[in-house]
């Protein structure tokens, strides 16, 4: 398979926080495009949605965003935690707060979720996307109880 047309330095990819920022808008928007060209352009690039299996690759994340996306953006919120940044690659450890719907019902869930950025030559991109299914109580213990999400 041909490999992608690298991507030019845009705005956006000046930090992780700004792909971060790019990233939970794309979701909410339902940009399918805008998502995946924060994506580092290599097939090591990981994947893994609360509950889902491991994506590896370009063209199967796609294809998982593809199909989250397929209803339209997301009721999402994310709020970062913690932060690591190296020269040339970051960790954050975020808190999602997503709509979904029960029985009918909007109801809002949680997501404990790790991103990963690597600095490309076309700029800061997503290299691992990792999201498990959070409670109310692990929330809690992430934010502790005085803190609230937005």
């Amino acid at each position: 398979m041909p490999r992608r047309k690298p991507l030019p330095r845009t705005p956006w990819t000046n930090s992780p926080d700004d792909v971060e920022a790019a990233f939970y808008e794309a979701l909410v928007n339902g940009n399918l495009d805008a998502l995946m060209a924060l994506w580092a352009d290599d097939e090591d690039v990981v994947c893994i949605h609360p509950g889902g299996q491991r994506l590896d690759g370009l063209d199967a994340i796609r294809e998982g965003f593809a199909q989250m996306l397929s209803g339209g953006g997301l009721q999402i919120a994310a709020e970062v935690q913690h932060r690591w940044l190296g020269i040339s690659s970051a960790t954050h450890s975020v808190v999602e707060r997503v709509q979904v719907e029960v029985d009918g019902q909007p109801q809002w869930g949680y997501v404990l979720a790790t991103n990963f950025y690597l600095q490309t030559p076309a700029g800061w991109r997503i290299a691992l996307h990792h999201a498990s299914p959070g409670t109310a109580q692990t929330v809690l213990d992430v934010l502790g109880p005085g803190d609230v999400l937005h």
